[in-house]
């Protein structure tokens, strides 16, 4: 029948194997991530886990598709558009497409939050170059 799973994927955000990304020359502006949820396991949106640790943030930027965030441990703040607020376990923030935002983790403990997309392929917009891939516009999933 059309639709039906042929195989249940089940991923562990404990068991994800994360990278480190870095904007621009910020020393500050850092994260990790794992994109477990894509195109590239046949899925019709993406989900994104990031951890970013005390005192970094993930610098403003813009995706091709809306998203909302949960975040799972710790504090902070999320910036969308003009508009700021503090975050913590539990917090749910959405952020239309093409509307530039970011994180920082205000907090003691890494900051741990869930996006979801509803596109598999999204492009990610930054000010500067991300590292390692050396360009300010990411498609994610990156396609080597």
């Amino acid at each position: 029948m059309a639709g039906d799973l042929q195989e249940l994927s089940v991923p562990n955000l404990g068991d994800l194997e994360l990278g480190e990304f870095s904007v621009g020359d910020d020393p500050l502006g850092r994260a990790r991530f794992a994109l477990p949820v894509s195109a590239d396991t046949g899925a019709a949106g993406s989900v994104v886990y990031l951890e970013i640790d005390p005192g970094n943030h993930i610098p403003p930027h813009a995706h091709s598709a809306e998203e909302t965030v949960l975040v799972l441990v710790g504090e902070g703040v999320a910036t969308a558009g003009d508009r700021e607020g503090a975050v913590s376990a539990g917090s749910i923030v959405v952020v239309p497409a093409f509307v530039r935002h970011g994180f920082e983790n205000t907090g003691s403990v890494a900051l741990r939050a869930v996006g979801f997309f509803g596109a598999n392929v999204v492009i990610n917009t930054f000010d500067e170059p991300v590292a390692p891939f050396g360009v300010s516009t990411v498609v994610t999933p990156v396609v080597e």
